[in-house]
């Protein structure tokens, strides 16, 4: 064999290699569940008139706010528990049960008020249609399996099964919506026909169920991977070395060391980690407060994410024929916006436990060199989003999404720029989760909502209060949120030598940072929620 046949192999294995790391397998899952969302709508506005689409796209807005808005906060929580636990050298079994509990508890409430609450989500979305309540109900369902999973996928930084369940999610909402359109013969009417002629409803039905059921199938997907279930089993192994080793040695248990099967990317290995006492609360409140908190901060962004299409939306589609169609194409452009925040929610998987490291190591300037890099590149995708939408906006909601009214350049180019700050605002609040910022990342929220909520009640036209509403909202919130974040991962003055200096967030561990200053000292920051000792 050739000296280049023979490095033929090599150069291949190597390509495959990095094509197997947690960057290109995430960029693949994020670009399958996108295009199979975008085609969703298009087959959806294809195949039904506007008047079904309203109903359709109020059902598809509500899993979004009210599914991920109450429940994603458990992906990020379950997440930021398995990799602070592993991070302190804790077992990661209690943690992972613990989380559960909670999830259910959380998923028995939000069921309750839900069915309180629906026969006003019936009447006022669904147009009396109860079917797209049980719609509705099997989302939810299937939204909060796909968290909890993705979350220990996350935990466990198994990312080539996190990213299998984005792709599984995106391939099951896909297929059945062609094998739908197809069977309905949509694909053989001409571009705007359905609209023109009144559309069918039947279909509508199949479409909500296939957008509801498709996380069910990526959290199947999830649970066959063996790095979870090593680490889960491993786990319970460990923790009883660990407990042999310390009641053996006699020390006390921060000192210990026990052999922890460590369950991370591509296999199992055995690491020496220290075994630190479970504290009686976390730093920021206790883990029950900060789901609370997290939750509702989640909620309230999902409500501001959504806010426009929900009202602006739903006064359109009480109005005349133009007014509905308008309602359908403002409805469709505001999903085919919001898609880039699908790229950006699991890009917090890998980002949070890197944050939460370095906070629980003190490395301060490690959280801020990574927000402050994800903050330019979400700055700059949402430049590029921009002259894209003015270029070929028009172009994509007529022949891509079929919709039937047209929308202006600068009004697509708020959209985009509105889905820029709120891109900036997800990436801000990883880094506050991670500084266990949680009162503050709902208080800027809820502020950002508020801000909306005035621009609504303005008389401004439809088209203009979804515009400028959009924009205030995700403004309010990321200034609030980058406000805290530089305040908290500030350099604190120090005293050295009788010399006052600056502390550089030089990588201390938390159990042996310095404790917390005298009052009237005048040389330690305040406490941040704990996170400075």
């Amino acid at each position: 064999m050739s000296p280049p046949s023979a490095e033929r192999p090599r150069v291949m294995r190597s390509v495959l290699s990095r094509l197997v790391t947690p960057g290109p397998l995430l960029a693949i899952g994020l670009g399958s569940t996108t295009v199979a969302a975008s085609l969703w709508f298009a087959n959806a506005n294809r195949a039904l008139s506007s008047h079904s689409t309203a109903g359709l796209y109020a059902f598809y807005f509500l899993v979004g706010t009210i599914g991920t808005g109450v429940l994603a906060g458990l992906e990020q929580e379950m997440t930021r528990t398995v990799a602070r636990t592993h991070a302190a050298g804790r077992p990661v079994g209690v943690a992972v049960r613990g989380q559960l509990r909670q999830a259910a508890g959380l998923a028995a409430v939000t069921v309750v008020i839900l069915g309180g609450a629906s026969p006003f989500l019936v009447s006022h979305f669904f147009g009396g249609d109860w079917t797209l309540a049980l719609a509705l109900l099997a989302g939810l369902a299937a939204t909060w399996a796909s968290f909890l999973v993705r979350g220990v996928l996350a935990g466990c930084q198994d990312f080539r099964y996190y990213s299998l369940t984005l792709v599984v999610q995106g391939l099951a909402t896909l297929v059945p919506s062609v094998l739908l359109t197809l069977a309905d013969g949509a694909y053989s009417r001409p571009v705007g026909a359905a609209h023109q002629a009144g559309g069918g409803t039947g279909p509508m039905l199949g479409y909500a169920f296939i957008f509801a059921l498709a996380p069910l199938a990526a959290a199947l997907s999830g649970l066959a991977s063996p790095v979870l279930r090593r680490s889960w089993r491993a786990t319970g192994a460990a923790t009883g070395r660990a407990a042999d080793s310390v009641a053996a040695a006699g020390p006390p248990v921060d000192a210990a060391l026990a052999d922890e099967v460590v369950a991370a990317g591509d296999g199992a290995e055995t690491l020496p980690t220290t075994v630190l006492p479970e504290p009686d609360e976390e730093p920021g409140g206790s883990p029950r407060e900060k789901l609370v908190l997290l939750t509702l901060a989640t909620l309230v962004s999902q409500l501001l994410i959504n806010a426009v299409p929900l009202i602006i939306g739903q006064r359109l589609a009480a109005g005349d024929t133009h007014s509905v169609d308008l309602g359908k194409s403002l409805n469709s452009s505001m999903g085919l916006s919001r898609l880039a925040l699908l790229c950006l929610f699991p890009l917090q998987a890998p980002l949070l436990p890197l944050l939460a490291a370095a906070a629980v190591r003190g490395d301060f300037r490690e959280v801020r060199r990574k927000t402050g890099f994800l903050i330019g590149a979400c700055l700059a995708a949402g430049a590029l989003g921009v002259v894209a939408v003015v270029v070929a906006g028009p172009w994509l909601l007529t022949v891509y999404l079929h919709t039937p009214a047209k929308l202006s350049r600068p009004f697509l180019a708020a959209l985009a720029l509105s889905t820029a700050f709120l891109m900036t605002a997800f990436v801000l609040q990883s880094a506050q989760v991670a500084l266990n910022r949680h009162r503050v990342v709902f208080a800027s929220w809820l502020a950002g909502l508020a801000a909306m909520a005035v621009v609504f009640v303005l008389p401004l036209s439809s088209l203009g209060a979804a515009a400028w509403a959009g924009i205030l909202g995700p403004l309010v919130v990321t200034v609030i949120a980058a406000a805290d974040v530089m305040f908290v991962t500030r350099p604190v003055p120090v005293a050295v030598d009788g010399v006052t200096g600056v502390d550089q967030a030089v990588p201390v561990p938390v159990e042996q940072a310095p404790a917390e200053p005298e009052r009237g000292s005048g040389h330690g920051a305040p406490v941040a929620e704990g996170v400075r000792r």
